[in-house]
């Protein structure tokens, strides 16, 4: 199906709500003018509440802004931005108010699921918006749980005199357990996949959601010893592996390994990409994002980690520390060559892609002029469209996001299996192994695994290791390593000190080292030079939550501070 045939189906997507739909009255929803006497008719009334749902998936953001699923792993060990977030810098404090300690989405959700059966319609269609609903309350409640742990559950929503409003947090062990019998509810009233409302939540969707959620929590319990993590890790099997029978998803691959894996990113049209779960659409004069032509003036100021790239196996499916085909890293050019094909579709080459026109980056303190920094020398090249006239449109690109793909399910599906002990040859071959033949990869191999001497993670068993390499490299700069770093409880991986390409003067003639530039003894970049050599401070004792703000610690005394802060 062409864009301009599906354009209808997703305006959920591009925040356009229907001409039914009286914005401002959403936006204030719930008041006291919404109740029960001027709601709750009919479909479209339930529709139009869902409605406005739908734009927590930002996707890359409109206009010239700044791309999510980019700049959502400058935390992580992926990225280097020009300058670290707070956050990332582990230089964070407790805020005055707000701090993502927001409870909006949870409130307007309530209010609907307390409200909705008085509508006169069948079961089977006010069931299926409430199903949408409780997707986005499990989706708002999992990310404070990630954030902050112990956070308090709601059923209702809350008036100002309302005695839960003063009440402590409630365990992490009573949430989590409450949005999995939230989410299983949600995938039994929710309707199946179906093309006439693409766009909607679906039951796979919410399949999707489940099997993400199950595989955070059952690691994130498994690694610091909390029980019931075998629970969530066999929950994520069943609901990745329901995804994978019902064969609704396949692999994306057309046969041409070197440009497979980027066509999921720098596409103009997903609409018949089968991998795709769930994507939001930019269309000419509906929505559009600067996205690939930020990428190609650099204006995100990042770049991707020496740790990144060296994280890529070589062609014939062994870590640079063991196969002979690695060249070493004295050069970009050396460090690139006979590795994944997954890499080039992911960091510039030089000489192409953005490159292509023998441009070079400018990287931090080179003293070559440029729009935006390379602060690494690693160039992002996912996400760019080849064709810059086709993709520009006054600086208004249409280049769709994907927000859930297949290829995920698999990597959820290898992992929790291998956590819980149960990941055989057969496993691998149906889920790793997919992903590196679209790759041009060599199949993964259960018995021929030799632990990686450069691992970061040396006391870990080499299958789950690999599984994790696997998983990073597929989903490079996608906003989800970080979440991964913490529920692997693997913070101290931060603390590694930040580390660009081998600075080549001949490349950057201007750049003075230790003036304008900074290399470390061996001659990597430093990105952060002296004032944050490291590039981070991750305190392990602390940061693996957010701290509540003090505005809400004032009002309550019952909520207690997360530990460290």
């Amino acid at each position: 199906m062409m864009k301009k045939n599906i354009i209808k189906s997703f305006l959920l997507f591009l925040g356009i709500l229907s001409a039914a739909c009286n914005d401002d009255f959403l936006n204030r929803y719930p008041t006291d003018s919404l109740n029960e006497e001027n709601f709750w008719h009919n479909e479209n009334e339930l529709k139009q509440y869902a409605n406005d749902f739908y734009r927590v998936f930002s996707g890359h953001n409109t206009g010239t802004g700044h791309s999510p699923l980019i700049t959502g792993d400058n935390q992580s060990d992926n990225m280097v931005p020009l300058d670290f977030n707070l956050v990332a810098a582990g230089k964070n404090i407790v805020p005055t108010s707000g701090g993502g300690w927001n409870w909006t989405v949870i409130r307007s959700c309530n209010y609907f699921l307390q409200r909705y059966n008085q509508t006169p319609i069948a079961k089977e269609t006010k069931d299926k918006y409430a199903g949408e609903i409780r997707f986005f309350k499990v989706l708002d409640y999992f990310e404070k749980v990630r954030d902050f742990g112990d956070v308090p559950w709601l059923t209702k929503d809350l008036e100002l005199t309302s005695p839960e409003l003063y009440a402590p947090r409630d365990s992490r062990v009573l949430v989590m357990d409450s949005l999995l019998a939230n989410i299983d509810l949600a995938i039994a009233t929710l309707p199946a996949k179906n093309v006439a409302d693409a766009g909607r939540i679906n039951k796979d969707v919410a399949l999707f959601l489940k099997a993400r959620m199950c595989l955070f929590e059952g690691t994130f319990r498994k690694y610091r010893g909390i029980e019931g993590g075998e629970k969530f890790l066999k929950e994520a099997v069943q609901a990745s592996q329901r995804l994978i029978t019902e064969g609704h998803y396949q692999i994306h691959e057309t046969g041409n390994p070197a440009t497979d894996y980027a066509s999921l990113f720098n596409s103009l049209d997903l609409g018949t990409n089968k991998e795709m779960i769930l994507y939001k659409i930019y269309a000419t004069g509906l929505l559009g994002t600067a996205t690939s032509w930020n990428l190609q003036s650099n204006n995100f100021n990042t770049s991707a980690s020496k740790s990144l790239v060296e994280s890529y196996l070589c062609a014939d499916g062994k870590p640079i520390s063991q196969s002979p085909l690695y060249r070493g890293d004295q050069s970009i050019q050396e460090e690139m060559t006979n590795r994944d094909p997954r890499l080039k579709q992911t960091i510039t080459f030089p000489g192409t892609g953005i490159q292509q026109t023998s441009k070079i980056p400018a990287i931090s303190g080179s003293g070559i002029s440029g729009v935006g920094i390379v602060p690494t020398g690693y160039q992002i090249q996912k996400y760019w469209v080849e064709d810059q006239q086709e993709y520009v449109r006054i600086q208004n690109g249409i280049l769709d996001a994907p927000i859930f793909r297949y290829g995920e399910v698999l990597l959820i599906n290898a992992e929790a299996n291998a956590e819980l002990g149960q990941a055989n040859q057969s496993v691998i071959d149906k889920t790793i192994n997919l992903l590196r033949k679209r790759a041009g990869m060599p199949n993964m191999v259960i018995a021929e695994l030799k632990k990686d001497s450069q691992s970061d993670f040396p006391q870990l068993d080499v299958l789950i290791d690999e599984i994790r390499r696997e998983r990073r490299v597929e989903l490079a700069i996608e906003a989800l390593r970080y979440d991964d770093l913490l529920r692997w409880k693997a913070g101290a991986l931060l603390n590694k000190p930040v580390l660009g390409m081998k600075f080549i003067q001949s490349v950057y003639p201007k750049a003075v080292i230790g003036s304008s530039i900074f290399v470390n003894a061996e001659g990597y970049i430093l990105p952060y030079g002296k004032s944050l050599p490291s590039g981070r401070t991750y305190d392990e004792n602390k940061n693996y939550f957010l701290p509540l703000p003090l505005d809400e610690l004032s009002l309550n005394p019952k909520l207690i501070q997360n530990p460290g802060w």
